[in-house]
């Protein structure tokens, strides 16, 4: 399926003097959107990762192949669970958005792609969010 740009005619901004009111834009849907949220310390460092391979690289590689692209927020992104004990991580957090193929492989290969890593990189599970839906991803 591909994305086709919408042409809309007229948009009215907050009042009738805003800038923005009677303009010709241009609106593309990138359909759905995903993301998933990684320990910031197993990302850059390898010695996180049971193949020695850099996570960071794994993950572009695999989202820029399979996605086309995605987006990478740090900063103040953090999260508390309940394992055996209440824990604290520091995250990293990579989006994606895409249309579905006719097959509906997408979000499947990445529920593998990240069960793969999961077990790589010694976590109990990674949290995915595709749409409305959270979910964990287990090894």
């Amino acid at each position: 399926m591909v994305s086709r740009p919408v042409r809309i005619r007229e948009w009215c901004g907050f009042n009738s003097h805003s800038p923005y009111r009677r303009r010709d834009m241009k609106v593309e849907s990138l359909g759905r959107r995903a993301l998933f949220l990684i320990p910031s310390i197993k990302v850059y460092n390898s010695k996180y990762s049971n193949t020695r391979q850099s996570v960071a690289k794994t993950v572009h590689k695999f989202l820029l192949e399979t996605f086309g692209g995605y987006t990478c927020a740090s900063g103040n992104i953090y999260g508390y669970f309940h394992s055996v004990s209440y824990e604290y991580d520091e995250l990293r957090e990579f989006r994606v958005a895409f249309l579905e193929d006719e097959g509906r492989t997408k979000v499947p290969l990445l529920q593998e792609f990240l069960a793969n890593l999961c077990a790589d990189i010694n976590e109990e599970c990674i949290y995915l969010e595709c749409g409305e839906d959270a979910m964990l991803v287990y090894p």
